[in-house]
């Protein structure tokens, strides 16, 4: 098979970086634009690091559960207060607390933070439910199956190994919790004669939870790496042919300016900015075209002066002949004010060099006969 040419492969790269760089370009509307400018950074550019957009795109995650968990919070509060457990309001006040406070760590960056702030009042909240849940009843186990929202908080905003830990935490708390927690006349049977059934519930899914995010969140952001590595591949290509074409472009206007100097163009100039690589050659060239352009303009004054030399040589020669008054007009060269201070004046005899001596004719002017105009 026959390899793509050079403009093809130009071709598809920019087709292909135009539509990396599409996407990016497209921003959310509405609601979402309104909640980013307050809640959360503005995106890093296109050249930014992979940790710095990776950082970006947590911060955007963050904000964008907050949108959707603070409000429901919000609308849960007057629910608690038919709760029987009283505490369940302070739980949900706490945890809007711990949400708010949030929202204004991660508004400034730090998203880390922010992401524990929320994951541990999160777990905070739960735990002072459970714990003031006097006696144990069933209810409970349903406010166990809630932790499992803390290990997705925490593997999709913290290191996802760290969701491990959570759900560790989370299964010896169950554990103690049912063991040691005094339970209703109707539960306390069942917990002491199937213990181990019951408390194996919620562990089990707190580690299927857990196993379930890390490989998603460890497959996205493999995924993600890879989107990265290549649209940096990308973007180098198509930074390759825009200086493939940048340097095309330079050669062409330095070549153009040679042909209009070689035409007898000296006022030509090469016109290539500093952002062009060629930019040091072009400088140099125009040097050199300014300085040959000087010394055109000096070969071309000398060449006038030698003229109105031998007119002026000439003029005096023939006045000699006819011996009258030599009068040597202007010659709007070097030799005018010469010219000028020999108006009128009678010129001593002096000894011509040894090239003029065999011409003593064309060479002598009579000292007797005055210059005039």
């Amino acid at each position: 098979m026959m390899n793509a040419s050079p403009d093809v492969r130009q071709g598809k790269v920019e087709q292909v970086s135009q539509e990396s760089v599409e996407p990016e370009a497209k921003r959310p509307s509405g609601i979402f634009d309104w909640w980013y400018q307050w809640t959360a950074l503005p995106e890093p550019p296109a050249s930014a690091s992979f940790l710095k957009r990776e950082e970006a795109r947590k911060v955007r995650l963050l904000s964008t559960i907050l949108l959707f968990f603070l409000p429901t919070l919000i609308i849960v509060l007057p629910t608690t207060f038919f709760m029987p457990v009283i505490y369940a309001r302070f739980a949900d006040l706490a945890l809007i607390t711990a949400a708010t406070v949030s929202l204004f760590l991660n508004r400034v960056g730090k998203v880390t933070i922010a992401a524990l702030v929320l994951v541990m009042g999160f777990e905070a909240a739960l735990t002072l439910v459970v714990l003031t849940t006097n006696p144990l009843d069933a209810t409970v186990f349903q406010v166990y199956d809630l932790y499992a929202m803390v290990e997705l908080f925490a593997a999709s905003l913290l290191p996802v190994r760290g969701v491990f830990v959570i759900a560790a935490c989370n299964s010896v708390f169950f554990w103690v919790d049912l063991l040691y927690q005094k339970a209703t006349p109707t539960l306390a049977p069942a917990v002491a004669q199937q213990f181990l059934p019951i408390v194996s519930r919620p562990i089990i899914l707190e580690f299927i939870v857990a196993a379930v995010s890390f490989l998603w969140v460890s497959s996205a952001t493999k995924a993600i790496m890879r989107a990265d590595r290549a649209e940096m591949v990308i973007n180098l290509e198509h930074a390759l042919v825009d200086q493939k074409r940048a340097l095309e472009e330079g050669v062409a206007q330095i070549l153009q300016t040679h042909v209009e100097v070689a035409n007898g163009n000296l006022n030509a100039r090469a016109p290539l900015n500093q952002n062009n690589a060629l930019w040091q050659i072009a400088r140099a060239l125009n040097v050199l075209l300014v300085r040959l352009q000087r010394a055109a303009m000096g070969e071309r004054d000398l060449h006038r002066v030698e003229q109105a030399v031998t007119q002026c040589v000439s003029i005096i020669q023939h006045a000699d002949e006819e011996q009258l008054p030599a009068r040597l007009p202007f010659t709007h060269t070097a030799i005018d004010p010469l010219i000028a201070a020999l108006q009128g004046k009678t010129l001593a005899y002096t000894q011509a060099p040894f090239l003029l001596r065999s011409h003593p004719t064309k060479a002598h002017i009579d000292a007797s006969k005055p210059l005039s105009q």
